[in-house]
């Protein structure tokens, strides 16, 4: 007898009814989502080999600093190096 496919099986599911949508003035009053420290700041995200980001850990942790802190100090480095302001502490 063949497998049943992963859409047969979604489709035996019980879904349940939607919840009720919330009303605007509920979601208006929601906290913040944001952590305070990363208010204003913008998320960059790049790709790095695993060993790279292993070795970026240990160095985070013989440093005791954290990997933002290390990445900021990068950052900061590589501006300067073409001529470009620094923005130190954040």
């Amino acid at each position: 007898m063949a497998k049943p496919s992963a859409f047969a099986k979604l489709k035996a599911v019980d879904i349940a009814p939607p919840a009720a949508v919330e009303s605007s003035s509920a979601v208006g009053n929601r906290p913040n989502s944001k952590q305070a420290n990363r208010v204003g700041k913008k998320t960059v995200i790049f790709y790095e080999l695993p060993e790279a980001v292993r070795e970026l850990k240990r160095l985070a942790v013989d440093q005791d600093r954290t990997m933002q802190d290390m990445m900021q100090e990068a950052l900061d480095d590589l501006l300067v190096k073409y001529g470009k302001h620094a923005f130190g502490k954040r």
